[in-house]
């Protein structure tokens, strides 16, 4: 932290999670809810702006350390899109919303709840899907296909049965 400020800088889209976060669903601590504030705070984004290189935005690929030295590569992700176990770190963990509106090199130290102090420096933006090029779709720019009739004709497809080949009675119903 610099003179005070938080590091960071929220997308529109982020900064409504955020506030999605706020109103509907209720702290898991006070330390989270503390940390959400102090990420609501933070600088916005114009809608139409182009996003800096190395934000952490949701959706983005980072590389991050950690205080007690692990160094980990995560997708940030929104609550529904967690599998755990998975390479996602959702939002709604202290990390990932610590993690969540800082650019390459920044660090952030938050209160834990088990009464001590942590920190997060993101290292790498890896990718960022929101500041991804639209490809150009103008009718020159797309790219060619043919459709070919019947190409499938001399194939025979048979529809699968459960309980081997032929007609049999379907499914059972146990």
């Amino acid at each position: 932290m610099t003179m005070g400020r938080d590091p960071g800088l929220l997308t529109a889209r982020d900064g409504y999670v955020l506030e999605k976060l706020l109103h509907d669903r209720p702290p898991l601590t006070d330390e989270w809810f503390r940390l959400l504030k102090r990420k609501l705070s933070l600088g916005r984004l114009p809608l139409d702006a182009p996003l800096p290189a190395g934000l952490a935005t949701v959706d983005a690929r980072i590389t991050f350390r950690c205080a007690s030295g692990l160094t980990d590569s995560r997708t940030l992700c929104l609550p529904r899109v967690y599998a755990p176990g998975s390479a996602f770190l959702p939002v709604t963990t202290f990390y990932g919303l610590a993690l969540l509106g800082l650019r390459e090199g920044e660090t952030i130290h938050f209160d834990r709840p088990e009464e001590r102090r942590d920190w997060l420096v993101l290292e790498k933006v890896h990718y960022q899907p929101a500041a991804a090029e639209i490809p150009d779709l103008t009718p020159d720019a797309r790219p060619a296909f043919r459709l070919v009739a019947g190409g499938l004709a001399g194939r025979g497809f048979v529809a699968a049965n459960e309980n081997g080949p032929g007609p049999g009675p379907g499914p059972s119903a146990a």
